[in-house]
């Protein structure tokens, strides 16, 4: 291909429709892993119907007394043991979707296991030795219907949506010579559910490797832009091995993408830093190093902003009286509006406007910012003591609930100090990857305030990342509990 032909084809990539790109347009996409729980959940309701439908029977024909808390604390053991013996057997594959197994033999196993496991428990108030017995036999039976039932179904649906691609994962390639071209072919695999995005490089033709000259998608930079929009799941670097140092250069260029991003195996794992240990991991035959994983996905996702929402709506809600008194304290210590609003950098470098309570007499916005300093003379009275108790920040719950911040999250630096500290501290765009919060890790560690020093930026920064990299829900009710506890009336708020 030449550069000419390069350039078409990444003119129209650019100006593509989502349709053009592997996407269905406003098409809705779901988690592979999401599914495959839904699935385990389900499997665990058709124990616990199992184990209770017989026992109502019992109790209505039979006259039986059933302690009714037990006996469900029974099911729902049963149902624990079941979902474990269908783990262990495979059975919650993530990659099956288009074809999740039955097994008869391994359900009716899972379900023998559980039956020795909680033998004589069953139904231990039975007045004959024979109703015990019965019970089982019908329990053993109604659950194996059931788990073979929802399994078929499930089977059914998944199938039908893994078709209509709701599962696919998008894929894009960097690299065009030989490596590159077998990883694409491997990929073409249907059953992986996978959408391939294309080929990325910027080398120009003559610079192939082996003269291999296949369709280019388009440059970094498209590839770039194709991730931050969520164009693109998971990148793979897919060059060849005499091209090490390019191979780092490439990966530390993608790190900051909220993708995972892998390298094939036949790169030594020490070219590229990814935290403590590298993992490895396969797309069909092809081996792959993981560099990094999609930061939030899955269940984090979903955990994440039904966090931000729910607590976000709560604290607004029981804070309005304080925001009142705020915003007359305001008014009465000095001339302008009650809120000052800022551009700041959010997820994947969105820029969005935060909301503060206004703390200065000026309200700085441009390209020259200075940060606070002690003592100030920007600060007004009512000012300082809201930055010292940090209620400057708790209008930014709006900002959480038009869904550009979290409460809990890397902070938001104004455009000019963003600029600079990624000018000057490496990696700094990595912090990029998830929404920036209104607390984070970095502040209740003392990192707040004012950083003077490339040291200190290279701190919080070091924090930043470890949030994105070790997110959980505990983390974030840790991180909450000592902003209250320590966060404010902080030294370095000024």
């Amino acid at each position: 291909m030449s550069t000419s032909t390069a350039e078409a084809v990444l003119h129209e990539r650019e100006h593509a429709t989502p349709h053009a790109i592997g996407r269905e347009p406003g098409q809705k996409r779901w988690s592979r892993r999401i599914a495959v729980d839904l699935v385990g959940f389900a499997d665990a309701a058709a124990v616990v119907g199992g184990g209770m439908i017989p026992a109502v029977v019992y109790s209505i024909s039979g006259g039986l007394d059933v302690d009714w808390v037990k006996h469900l604390q029974m099911c729902l053991v049963c149902a624990v043991i079941v979902y474990g013996c269908l783990k262990n057997f495979g059975m919650y594959d993530t990659e099956r979707l288009h074809d999740l197994p039955l097994h008869p033999t391994r359900l009716a196993a899972s379900l023998g296991i559980t039956f020795l496991a909680v033998l004589g428990l069953g139904l231990p108030f039975a007045p004959k030795e024979m109703h015990l017995w019965i019970w089982y036999a019908v329990w053993m039976g109604l659950s194996f219907t059931l788990l073979l039932d929802v399994r078929y179904a499930a089977r059914i649906a998944l199938a039908r949506l893994t078709r209509n691609g709701v599962f696919d994962t998008r894929v894009a390639v960097y690299g065009s010579g030989i490596v590159a071209s077998r990883v694409e072919k491997h990929l073409s695999d249907s059953s992986l559910g996978i959408r391939f995005a294309g080929l990325f490089d910027d080398r120009a033709d003559a610079n192939r490797v082996e003269g291999s000259s296949p369709d280019i998608a388009g440059r970094l930079d498209e590839l770039v832009r194709m991730a931050r929009i969520g164009e693109i799941d998971r990148i793979i670097i897919a060059l060849p091995q005499s091209a090490d140092a390019r191979t780092q250069q490439i990966a530390r260029r993608l790190e900051h993408l909220p993708v995972s991003l892998h390298v094939v195996t036949h790169i030594a794992s020490d070219l590229v830093e990814a935290g403590p240990a590298h993992r490895v991991s396969s797309v069909g035959t092809v081996g792959l190093i993981d560099v990094k994983q999609k930061p939030l996905a899955d269940w984090s996702r979903i955990v994440k902003i039904v966090e931000d929402y729910v607590l976000g709506s709560f604290l607004l809600i029981a804070l309005l009286p304080v925001f009142a008194l705020i915003a007359l304290a305001i008014k009465l210590d000095s001339k302008g509006p009650v809120f000052f609003r800022q551009r700041r950098r959010g997820q994947n470098h969105r820029i969005f406007e935060v909301l503060k309570f206004r703390t200065m007499h000026v309200l700085e916005d441009g390209a020259d910012l200075k940060q606070v300093t002690r003592d100030d003379p920007r600060v007004t009275r009512i000012g300082r003591a809201l930055r010292w108790l940090g209620l400057d920040e708790l209008p930014q719950l709006v900002n959480v609930l038009r869904g550009e911040m979290s409460i809990v999250g890397p902070r938001p630096h104004a455009l000019a100090h963003d600029d600079h500290f990624g000018d000057t501290v490496d990696r700094y765009a990595n912090r990029h990857q998830v929404k920036p919060g209104i607390t984070g890790l970095a502040q209740i560690s003392g990192y707040r305030g004012e950083t003077e020093t490339k040291e200190k930026i290279e701190r919080r920064l070091a924090l930043d990342l470890e949030y994105v990299n070790s997110w959980s829900l505990w983390l974030d009710i840790k991180i909450l509990a000592l902003t209250i506890l320590r966060g404010a009336c902080s030294k370095n708020a000024y």
